[in-house]
């Protein structure tokens, strides 16, 4: 069924930091995007091994030509005014460059997992870096500043979301013992390990599996919590994108700068 946007999608996203667009993207865009890609499994693992889980950004390792379905992605007319729909009119996908444009990969060798996290949090090992704690702890509850997407071009099931969990600044009871279960070593079997990715992505509570097909978009609260559970043999090819105002492109770099300022002293 051809995509078609709901108001109800607006509560889900403002309630539960996340919500789904199915079919969004046409089967020519999608074709077109599987081509441009086709070079890019070869490019990230040559650069980062086989267990390589993303390439970021393309457009430093792909041609103009490569480039150009992405670019028609970022500007696909039922896209942005989806987004828009959701946040606002001046949120503008892959910031208007796709410079920061990523594609997530399924490992090579072995079962994977990012672990339970949540991009920035006030308590994490970067909040003494915050430009603003104050600022941070009001625009980290703003379901209109941060958001991540994922976009795939294979059907896609790695991604697991607690929904509702970005409104809150501290874990609930059971969150970080879930996010810090122990997880098998590196002479686990194959299947010890894929076994054990599943039961840690379902330890955590009120996760749920973000299920999606080729073509679907789903766009999400990075600071929520989430991971990627990844299984070899199981083909992804995932946009990894976001869609910033110029206020949120600022807040990164000012936050990059009292990094690298944080990191000099």
């Amino acid at each position: 069924m051809p995509f078609e946007f709901r108001d109800e999608m607006i509560h889900r996203y403002r309630s539960d930091g996340y919500v789904i667009f199915r079919q969004i993207l046409p089967p020519s865009l999608i074709r077109d995007l599987r081509k441009a890609a086709a070079r890019v499994p070869e490019i990230a693992r040559g650069k980062s091994g086989p267990q390589a889980q993303r390439l970021q950004p393309i457009a430093s390792h792909l041609t103009a030509e490569e480039m150009k379905p992405f670019l028609d992605y970022a500007t696909f007319p039922p896209l942005v005014e989806a987004i828009q729909r959701i946040l606002t009119p001046r949120h503008t996908l892959s910031n208007g460059k796709a410079d920061r444009m990523a594609l997530l990969l399924e490992p090579v060798e072995k079962p994977w997992w990012t672990g339970w996290h949540r991009d920035i949090r006030e308590d994490g090992d970067r909040a003494t870096a915050m430009p603003d704690l104050e600022e941070f702890r009001r625009i980290t509850v703003d379901p209109l500043w941060f958001n991540q997407i994922n976009c795939p071009l294979y059907e896609d099931n790695c991604t697991w979301y607690v929904p509702g969990s970005y409104l809150r600044r501290f874990d609930l009871p059971g969150e970080k013992a879930a996010a810090e279960h122990p997880m098998p070593g590196e002479t686990a079997t194959d299947e010890e390990r894929e076994r054990a990715g599943v039961e840690y992505c379902q330890r955590m509570p009120s996760s749920i599996r973000a299920s999606m097909d080729a073509g679907d978009f789903m766009i999400y609260h990075p600071n929520g919590w989430h991971l990627g559970n990844y299984l070899p043999g199981r083909k992804r090819v995932t946009l990894h994108d976001w869609a910033p105002t110029p206020e949120l492109v600022d807040w990164y770099d000012r936050w990059s700068k009292a990094r690298a300022a944080a990191a000099n002293k």
